[in-house]
């Protein structure tokens, strides 16, 4: 059996590669834009399409290329959008103006989603089932890591050869991948050959147009009034398309998401859960670094430093919780996780002008703990629940989600907190205690409410 091992722990390590660099790619973009928009003169609303194109791209695509690796194999898609980060990455760095970079950005997105989408199917598929939990928790704590090294290596680069240097060095770490993709991956064993008159364009076509429709709706909510044209007329295409999908998955022989899957309790309570979760716990995401910055006066490199607790934290506990969800099941895992992410809020709710630094960087500690201890489980229920065949979709609809709660999470946090700070006069920091404890409680609801939909799920889940 050694070989057999070797042979899992190398596609484990494979994907753990995909994983990290989908998060210090990220981290490495969102350092390097105040750069970029200066070479380019850009306005920051005009230059955060950069890292947004990216996300709304990977987003729209992840349940169908899920769904199509389910068809024709996962190999062959998760090798490909290796090699397609990797041509694209390169080219951003070769950008010779803005518009230029952001296709890049957008092609880059296609080939993320190949590979976001088929990672955590691979390992659920390839790996004993006995260890889904425990690797599961190591991917999420190699993302963390990921989280963690982004934002340093990507400031330390640039400063010293540019932003373009940035993309040049993530070129090298995809196409590594790639290379190592190949080799570790193990052949699909189809059980059907891949039909493209069979395959669902109109479904695929009405979900990439609810998701990118509902993701600029929410993540320009913060930006504009509730009577914006703009704003009204993204909801109500996002409701129209979204009755119209429904309606076409329910007929279609072959859809591209297979609402059945809903139909599963611990597939449908996990995936409810997860939304609230992140939705919850990124809602510090700009909160704290206005709060460090313009509340107690710190330069920005220590708040930067601060803000590290969050991704350490989870890193540290996702392994654990991960291996534990194998012996014990996931619901008083991710339960538990949601609780203490609430308890987290609360505390912040309750930061004051004399509260010291430590205490505030607990909490935020605290909030990547809970994430640590309710991802890992949580995904190993998902994947659990649903049939081999269905492994792809299930993790596209898995990362979807973690990406929706992201912007939502974000975005309401902001329209929030900018609503309590105009219905209120006088100092800024107090103002801003203030705003940020009522949105911050607001938070803790909904996460007990997550934990309740997380408690409700069955026992029995594998």
């Amino acid at each position: 059996m050694p070989n057999e091992k070797r042979r899992n722990d190398l596609i484990l390590f494979t994907v753990m590669v995909g994983a990290f660099f989908s998060m210090f790619d990220s981290g490495i973009v969102n350092v390097v834009l105040p750069v970029i928009a200066k070479e380019f003169s850009k306005d920051i609303n005009i230059i955060q399409w950069v890292a947004s194109i990216y996300l709304l791209t990977m987003s729209a695509l992840l349940p169908i290329l899920g769904s199509v690796a389910d068809s024709i194999g996962r190999r062959k898609i998760y090798n490909l959008g290796y090699f397609v980060i990797s041509i694209f990455t390169l080219f951003c760095g070769l950008s010779v103006n803005f518009e230029m970079l952001l296709v890049m950005r957008v092609l880059q997105g296609i080939g993320g989603a190949m590979v976001m989408a088929n990672g955590l199917a691979i390992v659920t598929e390839n790996l004993p089932a006995s260890e889904r939990g425990k690797n599961i928790g190591i991917l999420a704590s190699t993302m963390a890591l990921g989280s963690v090294f982004g934002p340093p290596v990507g400031g330390a680069i640039t400063s010293l050869w540019g932003w373009r240097s940035a993309f040049i060095l993530t070129f090298i770490v995809s196409f590594l991948g790639f290379v190592l993709s190949y080799f570790t991956i193990p052949r699909d064993k189809k059980e059907h050959k891949f039909k493209f008159s069979q395959f669902d364009f109109i479904g695929s076509f009405l979900l990439v147009i609810v998701i990118v429709s509902f993701i600029y709706a929410i993540s320009s909510i913060n930006k504009i009034k509730l009577n914006d044209y703009n704003f009204t007329i993204s909801m109500l295409l996002f409701a129209l398309a979204l009755v119209l999908f429904i309606y076409r998955e329910r007929k279609c022989d072959n859809p591209v998401v297979d609402l059945g899957l809903f139909k599963i309790k611990s597939f449908s309570t996990a995936v409810t859960a997860s939304l609230l979760s992140f939705f919850t716990m990124y809602t510090p995401t700009v909160l704290l670094p206005f709060y460090y910055q313009r509340v107690i006066d710190l330069p920005v490199q220590k708040a930067g430093l601060y803000m590290m607790a969050f991704p350490i934290a989870m890193a540290i506990i996702s392994p654990f919780s991960g291996k534990l969800s194998d012996k014990i099941g996931s619901y008083l895992l991710a339960t538990s996780g949601l609780v203490i992410n609430g308890i987290a809020l609360i505390l912040l709710a309750n930061v004051k002008m004399t509260t010291p630094l430590v205490l505030v960087i607990f909490a935020h500690s605290l909030m990547g703990l809970s994430l640590g201890l309710f991802q890992s489980p949580n995904n190993s229920c998902i994947m659990g629940s649903v049939p081999k065949q269905k492994l792809g979709i299930a993790n596209g609809i898995t990362q979807l989600i973690k990406n929706l709660g992201m912007v939502i999470g974000i975005s309401f946090s902001t329209a929030l907190f900018s609503v309590f700070m105009n219905q209120q006069k006088g100092i800024y920091a107090v103002r801003f205690l203030t705003s940020s404890s009522k949105v911050y409680y607001i938070a803790a609801l909904i996460s007990f409410i997550g934990a309740l939909i997380s408690y409700s799920r069955p026992r029995n889940e594998s």
